[in-house]
């Protein structure tokens, strides 16, 4: 009877599948995008990302083709893939679209959302004011886009959240940076607090009022903040 063969610690190690390694890919990249660590108008070199990433050019390219259909890179024909540049009218658009579908969810929360859902965005508030002069700008960021997304999910409408997710991917690098300026910080922070006050109460009016001056805080600013955005893209500063 033969003897049988130990199993060595390399095989009983699963080995990733194809398509955790894409995603994971993807993940990575699409967060290099995010934050312009690819900058903007530059060639994105697949050779190298594979290199980096220790991983073959295939699914560096599904990655990056996925990219371009959210926004976050262009295709050129026979050119390949750039990240595109920072775009005056192209920031407006997005933030104007912003503004639309913001709008459009606080009023559908007014109508739809459950008093569990009210306590859960009146709690979140709580907790971020508790805890902010602690936290980073990234960090108030994500907490910000929270706040947000969580009106857009209790507004029951998924076309509406899954675009606004969309939408703060590729307009967090800007944001950091406008709420990088304490002025801005405080403004958000308190409006937060007013369109919380006017949910509660029932006031829908006054609740999407209050939603539309609080994203036009950063649209009559847009000139400004993107001239800022270069600067920290290029010399490396830290948001």
């Amino acid at each position: 009877m033969a003897k049988e063969q130990p199993i060595l610690p390399d095989e009983m190690t699963p080995k990733p599948r194809a398509a955790d390694t894409g995603e994971r890919v993807y993940e990575l990249l699409r967060e290099k995008a995010i934050n312009y660590e690819l900058r903007p108008g530059d060639r994105v070199n697949e050779v190298h990302l594979a290199a980096e990433l220790n991983v073959s050019r295939t699914p560096v390219r599904a990655a990056l083709h996925r990219l371009v259909s959210e926004g976050l890179l262009r295709l050129v024909p026979n050119k390949g893939f750039f990240r595109p540049s920072i775009d005056i009218d192209t920031i407006r658009s997005l933030f104007e679209m912003r503004g639309a579908i913001e709008v459009l969810s606080v009023r559908l929360f007014c109508e739809r959302a459950t008093k569990d859902d009210i306590r859960t965005l009146e709690d979140h508030w709580r907790r971020f004011q508790e805890n902010r002069g602690s936290m980073s700008i990234k960090a108030i960021v994500d907490e910000d886009e929270k706040f947000h997304e969580w009106i857009a999910e209790g507004s029951r409408n998924s076309e509406a959240l899954r675009m606004l997710r969309d939408l703060n991917s590729r307009i967090r690098f800007l944001r950091l940076v406008a709420l990088g300026r304490e002025d801005c910080n405080m403004v958000t922070n308190v409006e937060h607090g007013q369109i919380i006050s006017e949910i509660k109460a029932k006031n829908v009016d006054a609740a999407v009022s209050l939603m539309s001056r609080h994203i036009s805080l950063m649209l009559n600013d847009v000139t400004e903040i993107a001239r800022e955005a270069v600067v920290k893209i290029y010399l490396g500063d830290e948001t």
